[in-house]
């Protein structure tokens, strides 16, 4: 487990401070397509990087809304994985929307377009870490009503209606049954089936995001870099070969380094054949499927299949809607330009 700590001192949950005795642990993850931990947690310590739009929870009310976690797991700035505790552990958090809040550390695992099997194995790992590490703190036995997740917290009646994180885990092979299990057996000292993540291989063209403010490319993957030549913004970019983690760019451009880049789902693919543009107010965009709202609460299922009109855009925040009616506001890199 890679424990950091920076507490969200500015915002309101913890100004007020209130204390609880913790009975367990909720896991949540956050229904945004962006796995880095800055997104959430500021000021940088050097490891986080900046988080340049101000939307961070380290004020008082982020976007408005009174919401705090204990902790976010997610990817540093060079990629690596890492958990950040923002609450101190018996502090009452706003992470359930439920009595939940006054019962249960909430941690908030960073999505990313939840297709990529390596970046969740490695956050399912320490997130397993992570809860083993607290079930020893506070002496708790590992069951359901010790170790759950949002939804599973609704359907107790002690938190809103989620679906984090059971629309992700299955995904993958695993559930909250099984990650219970893991916990049992990390405290236990046994040996977890979680697989190392492997290398990406060649599965033809697909899309990229990329997730640095300037990233440089390559003649080829493994050689020298190009004469002036970098990629200066956090545009979408199809990749049509890949070599030892460098992706080859379909403009011809070169090479980039794929651990600055998150894949887009498989099925953006034929909505998407190059690189493509910043998404500005009044483009025509489709919501991704299975994305959630900004702020991760769900959306019915007609709203995938619409195009909408993008009548806001702030940061990473675009609201959408029909003409001047708004539908709801959505991250960007859940948004398909049409």
């Amino acid at each position: 487990m890679n424990l950091k700590k920076c507490i969200l001192t500015e915002n309101e949950c913890y100004k007020r401070g209130d204390k609880i005795t913790p009975i367990g642990f909720m896991l949540h993850s956050t229904g945004a397509n962006n796995p880095y931990i800055k997104r959430y947690v500021q000021p940088n310590d050097g490891a986080l990087g900046n988080n340049t739009y101000g939307n961070h929870w380290n004020q008082y009310r982020p976007d408005g809304r009174q919401v705090c976690v204990h902790g976010f797991i997610g990817k540093l700035q060079d990629g690596s994985i890492a958990t950040y505790q923002t609450l101190p552990w018996d502090y009452k958090g706003w992470h359930c929307g439920g009595i939940g809040n006054s019962r249960y550390i909430g941690v908030e695992i960073c999505e990313d377009g939840l297709s990529d099997p390596n970046y969740f194995i490695q956050v399912y790992n320490e997130a397993v870490d992570l809860v083993s590490y607290l079930a020893k703190m506070f002496g708790w036995d590992i069951n359901s009503d010790t170790v759950l997740c949002h939804s599973e917290g609704f359907k107790k009646g002690i938190a809103s209606n989620h679906s984090d994180v059971m629309h992700w885990f299955p995904k993958h092979g695993k559930s909250m049954d099984t990650f219970r299990e893991d916990v049992k057996k990390k405290i236990n000292g046994g040996t977890i089936n979680i697989p190392s993540p492997t290398p990406l291989e060649p599965t033809g063209s697909y899309l990229v995001k990329v997730t640095t403010d300037a990233l440089n490319v390559r003649k080829g993957a493994g050689t020298g870099y190009g004469v002036n030549t970098c990629i200066r913004d956090r545009g979408v970019y199809t990749i049509i070969e890949t070599q030892d983690n460098w992706g080859k760019l379909k403009s011809g451009a070169g090479w980039i380094c794929l651990d600055y880049t998150e894949k887009l789902n498989d099925n953006n693919s034929n909505k998407l054949s190059s690189e493509t543009p910043t998404i500005n107010v009044g483009d025509k965009v489709k919501v991704q499927n299975g994305a959630r709202t900004y702020t991760g609460g769900g959306l019915a299922s007609f709203v995938y299949s619409n195009i909408y009109d993008v009548i806001e855009v702030k940061g990473d925040r675009v609201v959408i809607g029909k003409g001047k009616s708004v539908t709801a506001a959505i991250n960007i890199n859940n948004l398909i330009k049409m």
